[in-house]
């Protein structure tokens, strides 16, 4: 699996209505859509930045959405943006049902000096801890190779159940809508 996202800094007459009622209009063109697993619509109002998160089913269809015409129709609207991929170390939902409002990013460099294999079973272990928090709808653990990042995404019905986060950057959306594409996704 592939996490992928881009993020448009969007003109002063896109107000956060006018963002809810383009992701209403737009998210029912990517039900079924072929190799997407879940995409999460994001908004950052005091930033006025809208930043979809996508989890696709590999490269290739992360690929063929980006030939695509919906994302053609976000670099006609909006200009090309720039597109960060992941690869998924861990994804899982949490106990909470309710659709997420909110999501917290927080992303931590990976140290040269640390094994990638032991790396691997730290984040997997913070992982499992997480899903169990109360309130949590998923959580992902996304490995950047080419920054050497760890980015921990979590998704929450409401901002106050989230846990506080302890790394140094962090990123916090609200989350408009999601859409779950693919049964296998667990």
């Amino acid at each position: 699996m592939l996490a992928m996202q881009y993020s448009v800094r969007l003109p002063k007459e896109y107000d956060a209505d006018r963002v809810s009622e383009r992701v209403s209009r737009r998210g029912p063109m990517f039900a079924g859509y072929p190799g997407l697993a879940h995409k999460f619509y994001l908004y950052d109002q005091a930033e006025n930045i809208y930043a979809p998160l996508y989890i696709w089913e590999n490269g290739q269809a992360a690929q063929n959405f980006l030939m695509n015409s919906l994302f053609g129709d976000v670099v006609q609207d909006f200009g090309r943006p720039r597109v960060r991929s992941w690869q998924i170390l861990d994804f899982g939902y949490g106990p909470s049902h309710a659709a997420p409002e909110y999501m917290l990013a927080e992303v931590d460099k990976v140290s040269d000096r640390q094994s990638l294999k032991d790396l691997k079973k730290t984040e997997t272990d913070k992982h499992l801890n997480t899903l169990d928090a109360d309130g949590l709808f998923a959580h992902m653990t996304l490995l950047d190779p080419d920054r050497w990042e760890i980015t921990r995404c979590s998704f929450w019905s409401e901002k106050k159940k989230s846990l506080k986060s302890p790394a140094d950057c962090i990123f916090e959306f609200d989350v408009l809508q999601e859409n779950r594409s693919l049964k296998g996704v667990a």
